[in-house]
């Protein structure tokens, strides 16, 4: 599951950083993303194998708010719900009515893009940049633990496409349509509440 989270918390991650680069493409980067307060768009997701065909495809609705807060919903039939609040990502299957519980700080340590959700970004330390362009590439360095890449384009300053390759010889590409950028949004974006019934599996190490 970490790396599915780690596809769909890719966007969010790279808009809401707030870390102090080094790299002339990193700090190019950071001086497109730093006006982004929050962004709401429609996404379809989709995953190719190695030869190029489509594993799997899905479509919904993000947002994302500085500083840690995510919102990911995906339509029926592939309904999943993914909500980072700062504190605790949840993540919710109502197809086997299940929500799962992880602490965000674990986790973003697990994961570089989750990891940028925090303000520290220490991630970045294990990965260097290069720009074509609007287009950044975010290439693990020799020796890091990840092998995770990631490929950002924009149009127009606009975050367009996000590009996941996990090193597994399978690519996900999730490109956003409506985007809107710095609107206000309810706290109750980034809340969520866990329905009646379902079952819970809460993997913090503290188990609030």
């Amino acid at each position: 599951m970490k790396v599915f989270i780690s596809s769909l918390m890719a966007a969010a991650a790279l808009l809401l950083t707030a870390a102090s680069w080094a790299s002339e493409a990193k700090i190019e980067l950071q001086e497109r993303l730093a006006p982004i307060s929050t962004l709401q768009a429609d996404f379809v997701q989709q995953v190719v194998d190695a030869q190029g065909d489509l594993v799997q495809e899905l479509q919904g609705r993000l947002a994302m708010a500085r500083p840690n807060k995510f919102f990911w919903q995906s339509d029926a039939p592939d309904e999943l719900v993914l909500v980072a609040d700062g504190a605790t990502l949840y993540y919710f299957d109502p197809f086997v009515e299940q929500v799962t519980l992880n602490d965000q700080q674990s986790s973003a340590s697990q994961s570089p893009f989750l990891l940028l959700l925090d303000g520290e970004a220490t991630a970045w330390a294990n990965y260097q940049v290069t720009a074509a362009g609007t287009s950044y590439q975010l290439e693990p360095i020799e020796g890091a633990e990840t092998q995770q890449s990631l490929q950002l384009n924009f149009v127009d300053d606009v975050l367009s496409e996000v590009i996941l390759d996990d090193g597994q010889n399978q690519l996900t590409r999730i490109a956003l349509n409506n985007v809107q950028l710095n609107a206000a949004l309810p706290a109750s974006t980034f809340q969520f509440e866990i329905p009646a019934g379902v079952a819970v599996d809460d993997q913090r190490g503290d188990n609030e």
